[in-house]
């Protein structure tokens, strides 16, 4: 009888799990958020050709409460994604060290380079373990405080979600009408209606020619988003996080190079 060879267990096989929940979870946020949308009041495309119900619309989602389980579900994506980042360490990471120092292990994720004993021990500590120099180069390489803007860091943004939502138990988004448009456009849409509430004379809002700018300009529709998502302002929730799940597949595809064939 010929020898059997058993093909070798993934080591990233629990990796991918994870990768394929948190996918499923942005698609669930996404079913959830149309089915907010659609039994509402205004749902789909707000209307862009009555000025009236155009207001009307945009107020009527700025006061509409978001669920929380909205909140739950970028919460647990964040956390899968931050727990993915932290296997790929502990994968590394030699089996002695593992059993010795193993919370210890975690991906270093920094805004600011390490710059005094303390820092560079807590940030050498977290990857001790790990004995291939590529690996530690990549983690290296892929900090924030490498990057032109830090705070544009896709990985930054998935701790920093993830330590939201475990200790202050909410992901900040709200619930508004979207007004896709040029910046200048966007920010004189802000004044007037702002200008428009205050006066109580919704009719004198807008002038021809900037009904006009609108009418030519803009794609309006209602979005949940973050408050503030890697440095922007009122993100949507949905495409942000299939850009944060994107980024971490993508990233373990690099990783995996590095694993013994």
């Amino acid at each position: 009888m010929g020898l059997i060879i058993l093909p070798m267990p993934d080591p990233f096989a629990g990796i991918k799990e994870k990768l394929k929940r948190s996918h499923e979870n942005v698609i669930n946020l996404q079913l959830e958020v149309n089915r907010f949308f659609e039994e509402g009041k205004y749902p789909a495309l707000l209307p862009e050709d009555d000025v009236q119900a155009l207001l009307e619309a945009a107020q009527y989602h700025m006061q509409r409460e978001v669920p929380l389980r909205f909140s739950v579900l970028i919460g647990e994506t964040a956390h899968h994604l931050r727990s993915i980042l932290d296997h790929i360490v502990w994968q590394f990471s030699r089996e002695s060290f593992r059993e010795e120092h193993g919370d210890w292990i975690e991906f270093p994720i920094r805004k600011t380079r390490p710059d005094d004993k303390n820092s560079i021990k807590r940030f050498e500590r977290k990857i001790e373990g790990v004995t291939d120099v590529r690996v530690r180069n990549f983690i290296e390489q892929l900090q924030p405080y490498n990057a032109t803007n830090p705070i544009d860091s896709p990985l930054l943004a998935i701790h920093n979600i993830d330590v939201i939502d475990k200790h202050r138990e909410l992901v900040l988004c709200v619930s508004s009408g979207a007004v896709e448009l040029p910046p200048d456009i966007s920010e004189r849409l802000i004044a007037k209606f702002s200008a428009s509430h205050q006066s109580g004379i919704p009719e004198a809002i807008m002038e021809a020619e900037f009904r006009r700018e609108i009418e030519n300009n803009a794609k309006i529709v209602p979005t949940i988003s973050f408050t503030d998502f890697r440095g922007r302002d009122f993100e949507a929730i949905v495409p942000a996080m299939f850009e944060l799940n994107n980024e971490v597949v993508c990233i373990v595809a690099q990783f995996d190079r590095f694993l013994p064939r």
